[in-house]
């Protein structure tokens, strides 16, 4: 069976494109482009992970994908809080900003990050906390 692809118009074979699977109503189709026009495709889309991630690190932070990349390689690819890595995470490092000035001030994972958030970047709160965990480390006492 033959499929005519989207950009260059060729009629190939239906091993000439990715097949996708929607979960939701499980029915399987293939790409409306051939394997290289689909990987030329996602390069220049902007509906593409990369991409999106480019336009929400540039909205968000000002900051362009590049330095993002730049910003967790000098970091290791690690938390500054933690120092856990986006090899055990299997996911990327979160930007950390401060909420009033805006300034990016690094990549943390998504558990510090929010708990920075929570306690509203105040180090009184922070310190706080970590005064509770130490009094209360052997649980509560009546």
């Amino acid at each position: 069976m033959t499929k005519s692809c989207r950009n260059c118009k060729q009629e190939l074979e239906l091993s000439n494109y990715y097949q996708f699977h929607n979960k939701w109503t499980g029915h399987k189709y293939y790409s409306a482009r051939c394997r290289p026009c689909h990987q030329l495709y996602k390069t220049v889309s902007p509906t593409t992970k990369r991409n999106r991630k480019a336009e929400k690190l540039q909205l968000r932070y000002g900051l362009k994908y590049e330095q993002w990349e730049t910003i967790r390689k000098e970091q290791n690819y690690s938390c500054m809080i933690c120092g856990i890595t986006e090899e055990i995470l299997n996911k990327k490092l979160d930007v950390d900003h401060c909420h009033v000035t805006g300034v990016v001030r690094g990549v943390l994972c998504n558990p510090c990050n929010t708990t920075l958030g929570h306690a509203r970047d105040k180090i009184e709160v922070l310190e706080a906390a970590a005064r509770y965990l130490q009094k209360n480390a052997g649980g509560y006492k009546s």
